[in-house]
């Protein structure tokens, strides 16, 4: 079938990650928190520019465009992201190439590694005197606010709706050929979940900790329940929605027809 070479490149990108995480953790670890950390200051450039750009009739639309350089960023620099490997593990799990139990130990040491990400970015603009000097209105910290203060259902399903187009870009993006459409695919997808306004659970490590350093109203109690609904959405719609279904629809032979 067409898509199967893609479905063993995804296997095979999961079984090299769990490997890796197996004979070098700490190398697994540093890719991870890099990650966090390209795409938090690219996160902070989006919270900017949705604030910057308000009164622009395409502002959002330029914001929400920009925010894809954050996961491309991390595709070509071959870091760590939680989200995506939602998908790469699940497929390689299904594959047989990895254990469920090894799965979640690779998805937790990369969650971790990501938020290590995301709080050094935020201690970063912390300590240069940035996030004092926003104002108490900045998009930043209404956009917090405002994710924290959404039921636990509205999340959960906002998280499997933006997890389903991050890694359908990473699926597509497997199909490309040369570096030039593999940009303009994941910054043209990606702008999806942002515009959209879909909870990314990575994306808010950065957004709440930058809001709680900053002058914003949000309490860890309230991000931490972001964070869970957030998350368990990110998983469903990363493995469950995108993950298994590529695996499945791409079988090793083909069916018979009928």
């Amino acid at each position: 079938m067409l898509d199967r070479p893609y479905v063993e490149k995804a296997a095979e990108s999961g079984e090299r990650k769990l490997l890796l995480l197996q004979t070098d953790p700490w190398r697994y670890l540093t890719r991870s928190v890099l990650a966090g950390m390209y795409l938090s200051i690219v996160l902070f450039t989006y919270w900017s520019l949705i604030h910057n750009l308000h009164d622009v009739s395409f502002g959002k639309v330029i914001a929400s465009a920009f925010f894809g350089v954050g996961l491309t960023i991390i595709v070509f620099t071959n870091t760590e992201l939680f989200t995506s490997n939602n998908m790469y593990l699940a497929v390689s799990s299904v594959e047989g190439r990895t254990g469920w139990g090894q799965t979640v130990r690779l998805w937790s040491v990369c969650y971790v590694g990501n938020f290590i990400g995301a709080l050094i970015v935020a201690g970063l603009l912390y300590g240069a005197g940035v996030l004092a000097e926003l104002p108490l209105d900045h998009a930043l910290y209404v956009g917090a606010a405002h994710k924290v203060h959404q039921t636990g259902a509205v999340i959960f399903f906002k998280g499997i709706l933006a997890n389903w187009v991050v890694c359908l870009a990473v699926r597509l993006a497997l199909r490309c050929k040369d570096d030039i459409a593999k940009i303009a695919i994941l910054i043209l997808v990606v702008f999806i979940f942002l515009y959209l306004g879909f909870e990314h659970s990575v994306a808010n490590m950065g957004t709440f900790s930058m809001s709680m350093l900053g002058n914003g109203t949000i309490t860890l109690g309230e991000a931490l329940h972001n964070m869970l609904y957030s998350t368990l959405g990110n998983i469903v719609g990363g493995a469950l929605l995108m993950g298994l279904p590529f695996a499945y629809i791409n079988p090793h032979e083909d069916v018979p027809r009928q």
